[in-house]
């Protein structure tokens, strides 16, 4: 079975009138229907009634985005960020379904606690969320927390979540091993701990940057390519920041490999971090400008399999601390489609390619079948966008918690206009409008 939610017969009926709606290549003048969460119709005139109807004449309607590598943080972390704020900033950004990732307080390494965050996030998203889990070392855990509804096991080799020796290859091929038996993909941070340089005293973040070299990916992505053609599992690496990377993926000639890119690491450069210190400091950290520029080639070209914005927000009280003790992260639900749609406006990015990155490939990989297409029987997630809207990157406006960005007063051409979730409005002309609770859990193999 598939994880796509099941029709709800309570919803209103939904119909958008004279948008410009995007097929598999190319926009077409249409109205769509959505009934029961469901779109029933697509066609050039729809004469029939609807609870709702929206007047789309020039915008874009494109599939709900799909964000697989968020941080939504709660739980012991609600000061960061909580599940309404982190949907609330999905539903502005345009993503109709996330996958939240397991680094939390408790950490998602249990089948117990993925249900526990499940029932938590419920009653509190505004938007569609499914889980990862935490690698583990118990082959029954593994398969308990894939029944749980876990749709990857995340591998973070500069530091597990759970307790792994991750220098040992027989852990690695135990836990490939597990993943593949339980038929989940296994998540990765290509970071190889033992690369990353361990030194005196950090006095600017420009040094912080400097020990996490890209040889500390190079051989991460390297040592898992060469550990998963002996098992044959799905390896999904996360934030990939060298274009050797993307290379190294796509020429490997065992199956079931993908890559993700982010906005920050094909957008920013390291210069950004001697700019802007703490407000750029993520891991992976950004890369020297000409990697930044051929990183941005590999994903325009299609070599990269999804964008995701590694959504990781902190407050700026945290992010403020020395560069030793900042935590690494922005948040990028908000900024990453407005960036995106302004590069569709200045030609360096197909508009075929920018949904296919942040929305049909994201969904395919996680089998959201239902998800990530405008077509009769899909989910009725979608977003109308308005192509010709400039506007200004502001954190104080953001629904994240998290008010900073890298992105400050950038520049933007392109904007989410709605945003629609099963059918209903959850976003509209920079107003959040979908109530706690409209969100949906996704459960990796089980509808609703």
């Amino acid at each position: 079975m598939s994880p796509e939610s099941e029709e709800t017969p309570s919803l209103p009926s939904l119909l958008i009138r004279d948008a410009h709606i995007w097929t598999e290549n190319r926009t077409i003048r249409g109205s769509i229907l959505i009934e029961k969460g469901r779109i029933q119709r697509i066609a050039r005139k729809i004469s029939v009634p609807a609870d709702e109807e929206i007047l789309a004449q020039g915008l874009v309607a494109l599939p709900g985005l799909v964000d697989a590598h968020v941080h939504l943080r709660d739980m012991r972390l609600v000061y960061k960020e909580d599940f309404t704020s982190g949907t609330s900033a999905a539903a502005a950004g345009g993503f109709t379904t996330v996958l939240d990732m397991p680094n939390t307080l408790p950490p998602t390494d249990s089948g117990q606690r993925l249900l526990e965050k499940a029932r938590r996030a419920s009653k509190n998203i505004l938007v569609n969320v499914g889980f990862h889990a935490a690698a583990v070392g118990d082959r029954a855990e593994v398969k308990t927390m894939k029944m749980a509804g876990a749709f990857s096991i995340k591998l973070y080799l500069p530091k597990p979540i759970a307790p792994l020796d991750i220098g040992d290859d027989l852990t690695i091929v135990e836990v490939l091993k597990a993943a593949r038996q339980a038929s989940l993909p296994v998540t990765i941070h290509a970071e190889d701990s033992a690369q990353i340089e361990r030194t005196g005293e950090i006095r600017t973040f420009k040094e912080l940057v400097g020990t996490r070299l890209g040889k500390a990916e190079t051989r991460a992505v390297s040592r898992i390519l060469r550990l998963q053609k002996q098992i044959g599992c799905r390896i999904h690496f996360c934030h990939v920041t060298l274009p050797s990377s993307i290379s190294m993926i796509g020429n490997w000639r065992s199956g079931g490999l993908s890559s993700e890119v982010t906005p920050h690491h094909t957008l920013l450069s390291e210069d950004s971090v001697e700019k802007l210190g703490w407000k750029a400091w993520m891991v992976p950290p950004l890369r020297p400008r000409h990697v930044r520029n051929r990183l941005f080639s590999e994903m325009a070209a299609g070599n990269a399999t999804i964008i995701a914005t590694d959504h990781a927000p902190h407050t700026i009280k945290e992010k403020r601390r020395p560069p030793a003790k900042s935590p690494p992260g922005i948040p990028g639900l908000e900024t990453a489609m407005p960036l995106m749609l302004t590069m569709v406006n200045k030609g360096k990015l197909s508009f075929r390619r920018l949904v296919s990155l942040l929305s049909t490939s994201p969904a395919s990989l996680f089998g959201l079948g239902s998800k990530g297409r405008l077509r009769e029987g899909a989910d009725g997630d979608m977003i109308l966008v308005d192509m010709k809207k400039k506007g200004e990157i502001d954190p104080d406006k953001f629904f994240s918690k998290a008010h900073y960005s890298p992105f400050e007063g950038w520049k933007t051409q392109g904007a989410v206009h709605i945003t629609i979730v099963n059918g209903s409005v959850v976003y509209s002309n920079g107003e959040i409008t979908g109530k706690p609770g409209s969100g949906r859990v996704l459960r990796n193999g089980i509808r609703g």
